[in-house]
C-alpha cells in the first residue's frame, strides 16, 4: 500500500510540473508577465539562505542523499523489502525535486530571451557580417590582453580564486542600472569540491536552483574562469538556457572593472565568434587568426593543452547527458547552444559599433 501511494504522489507531482509547462508553452505572455521576476525573488531567498556557507551546500546535500539511497537499499534488501518499495521512494523524491526545479527556475527555459529583452534584433547572418565581428572581438582580445598577468611562457596568470569570485557580480550590478533583468541576488560565485570529477566530466560550472547556488569548477583554464563565474551568476539571474548565461557573462565581463573580467569576457567572444566563422567559412577564419596577437595565441594553445587530459569516454557520456537535459527544456541544439552565444556576440557588435 505504501509503495502504490508513493506511486499515485509520484504521478501527481509529475502531472502538474506538466501542467506548468504546458501553461508556459500555451500562455507564455501571461506566464512571463511575473515569473521571470518571481523566479529572481525565490532565488534570491535561497541565495541568502546558503550564502553564509563557505562551500556549495548542494554537493554535501547531494552526497547526503546518494548515501541515504544506498543505505536504505541494503536495509532494505535485508529486510526482504520489495526493491519496487525502494525504487518507489526514489520516484518520488525525484518527481519533488523535478517540480521544485521547474517551479523556481526551470520555466524559465520556456520563456523570452536575453536578446528580447534587451531589444536585440537577433536574425541569421551572412558570412561578411560574421567575419567583421569576429575581427572587432579579436581586436578587443588583443587590446586587453597585455594588461593582465603573463607567466614566463606568456600565458595568462589571473588572481585567486576567491578574489576573482568577489569580484564576479560588479558587473552585474552596472548593467542593472541600465538593464532591469540584470538585478538579482549579489552572494559571491562558490568553489565546487569536486572539481576533479567536474574536470573528468568537461564541467566548468554548475547552478543550482534548488539552494541558489552559483559554483564553478576552479580548474577551469585560467583565461576562462571570471567568464565561467559570471556564466553561472547569469544563471542565478534567472537566465537559464546556456546561449543566453553566455552572452550575460560577455556583458557582465566587459561592465567590470578588472582588466581580468575584461580580458576574459573578450578572450571568450574572440573563441566563439572564430569557431561560428571557422565552422562557415574556414579560409576567412584564418584570416582572423592571423589577427590574433601572440598573447592571444599563447593563451588558445594553453586551453587545448589544459583540458586534453580530460577527454574521452567519460567526458562524452556526461556530454550526452547534458545534451538531452538542454533538449528536454527546449534548447534544440543541446550543447551546441554554448556556441549559439555568436549570434548575440555578432548582433550587439552591429547594434553597438554600427
Amino acid at each position: 500500500m505504501k509503495t502504490l501511494s508513493r506511486v499515485i504522489l509520484s504521478a501527481i507531482l509529475l502531472a502538474l510540473t506538466g501542467v506548468l509547462i504546458l501553461t508556459a508553452t500555451r500562455a507564455p505572455a501571461l506566464v512571463f508577465s511575473f515569473y521571470p521576476d518571481l523566479s529572481r525573488r525565490m532565488i534570491a531567498v535561497l541565495t541568502a539562505a546558503t550564502s553564509p556557507f563557505p562551500f556549495a551546500l548542494w554537493e554535501i546535500l547531494a552526497l547526503l542523499a546518494i548515501l541515504w539511497a544506498v543505505y536504505t537499499l541494503v536495509r532494505g534488501l535485508a529486510r526482504h523489502h520489495s526493491l519496487l518499495r525502494w525504487l518507489s521512494g526514489v520516484l518520488l523524491a525525484f518527481s519533488a525535486a523535478l517540480l521544485l526545479f521547474v517551479s523556481v527556475w526551470g520555466l524559465g527555459h520556456f520563456g523570452p530571451d536575453v536578446g528580447d529583452q534587451m531589444g536585440l534584433n537577433v536574425r541569421k547572418y551572412t558570412e561578411d557580417e560574421l567575419l567583421s565581428a569576429a575581427l572587432y572581438y579579436t581586436e578587443q582580445a588583443n587590446d586587453y590582453a597585455p594588461q593582465v598577468g603573463r607567466d614566463g611562457d606568456g600565458v595568462v596568470t589571473f588572481s585567486t580564486f576567491r578574489v576573482l569570485a568577489a569580484q564576479a557580480g560588479q558587473g552585474y550590478e552596472k548593467l542593472a542600472g541600465q538593464y532591469p533583468c540584470f538585478a538579482g541576488p549579489g552572494a559571491a560565485v562558490k568553489r565546487l569540491a569536486a572539481w576533479k570529477l567536474y574536470s573528468y566530466f568537461g564541467v566548468t560550472g554548475i547552478f543550482m536552483p534548488l539552494t541558489g547556488e552559483s559554483g564553478v569548477n576552479p580548474d577551469t583554464f585560467e583565461a576562462s574562469l571570471p567568464f565561467t563565474m559570471c556564466h553561472e551568476l547569469a544563471h542565478r539571474l534567472a537566465f537559464p538556457a546556456e546561449d543566453d548565461a553566455n552572452f550575460c557573462a560577455y556583458l557582465a565581463c566587459m561592465s567590470n572593472p578588472s582588466p581580468e573580467f575584461r580580458y576574459s569576457g573578450a578572450y571568450s567572444a574572440f573563441l566563439y565568434c572564430y569557431n561560428a566563422l571557422y565552422d562557415a567559412a574556414p579560409s576567412k577564419a584564418a584570416l582572423v587568426w592571423d589577427m590574433a596577437s601572440p598573447q592571444l595565441r599563447a593563451d588558445c594553445h594553453a586551453a587545448s593543452v589544459h583540458y586534453e587530459p580530460y577527454e574521452g569516454a567519460v567526458q562524452d557520456a556526461a556530454q550526452a547527458v547534458n545534451d538531452a537535459y538542454l533538449k528536454a527544456f527546449q534548447e534544440e541544439e543541446g550543447v551546441k547552444s554554448y556556441g549559439a552565444v555568436a549570434d548575440y556576440l555578432i548582433a550587439w557588435y552591429l547594434k553597438t559599433v554600427f
